[in-house]
């Protein structure tokens, strides 16, 4: 999958154009990047994931496999309709994790689908889950992707870089920014006692994004919905949200319904 983006590849050394050679990808300046038998490369050595292990993207698949979070994909679908409206837009999702939102966002369109994560375990997850997404290993910081090829930027509750989201967005390309909300799992949230990450405030979050970018749209996603125990055990090992306890330690035995509070976000950057 990764010959069918290499127009849109750029080497994150130097910035230089790449070619296939043989399973390498080459910059004019000498750098390469072999190119894995699942189709996948690593634009990163030398950076890991060392919050996220793969057990954790495993948990993270369970949960959205489901169901709970399709009204969150159908919410970014019609965000793509209406702020990316063109014909195959280039989709790019930042900290794409497993693929769960690239893959499955509007299956019946046409796009460009390039998604990219420090976690080669995630990357790897995501590139066996079939599909028309090109997955690679990539540092936020030095996106190997050309100046102004996307028509718009997933990031679901990953970090943001604007600068970088800017560089690579062609003008009038979006940012699509998805938050939790102070209800976001709620459940689970007072089972934790209210120990949350700082990355996981949506409220900090928004004022973020305030500052960094012309705020079109906001769209808050708000639903209650059943879940089997098997679900509620996955979101305690595979959520970000709880990443900073010991979910094993919860007795989540009487929760029985999740509540799925976001918002999401939709802005420019030129």
């Amino acid at each position: 999958m990764i010959d069918d983006i290499l127009p849109l590849l750029r080497c994150p050394l130097c910035g230089g154009a790449l070619s296939r050679e043989d399973c390498s990808l080459v910059c004019p300046q000498g750098h390469c990047y072999d190119v894995a038998r699942n189709g996948t490369v690593h634009f990163a050595p030398g950076r890991r994931e060392r919050v996220y292990t793969r057990a954790f993207f495993e948990q993270r698949a369970l949960a959205f496999a489901s169901g709970l979070y399709a009204p969150v994909l159908e919410a970014i679908g019609r965000a793509l309709s209406r702020f990316a409206p063109g014909e195959r837009p280039v989709l790019v999702d930042a900290g794409c994790g497993e693929g769960y939102y690239l893959r499955g966002v509007s299956p019946e369109r046409a796009m460009t689908r390039v998604g990219f994560d420090l976690s080669k375990d995630a990357i790897r997850m995501a590139a066996r889950g079939g599909g028309d997404a090109t997955f690679f290993v990539a540092d936020l910081a030095r996106i190997p992707l050309a100046d102004g090829c996307a028509d718009a930027v997933l990031d679901v509750f990953a970090p943001a870089n604007y600068r970088e989201f800017g560089r690579i967005l062609r003008p009038g390309g979006v940012v699509i920014k998805l938050s939790p909300r102070a209800g976001y799992l709620r459940e689970l949230r007072q089972l934790a006692g209210g120990r949350v990450p700082r990355e996981m405030d949506g409220e900090r979050v928004s004022r973020y994004e305030d500052a960094h970018m012309r705020v079109i749209c906001r769209e808050e996603i708000a639903y209650t919905q059943s879940v089997e125990p098997e679900t509620v055990r996955a979101l305690c090992h595979g959520s970000p949200l709880l990443s900073a306890i010991d979910a094993d330690a919860l007795d989540v035995s009487g929760v029985t319904r999740l509540t799925i509070e976001e918002t999401l976000c939709v802005g420019t950057l030129s």
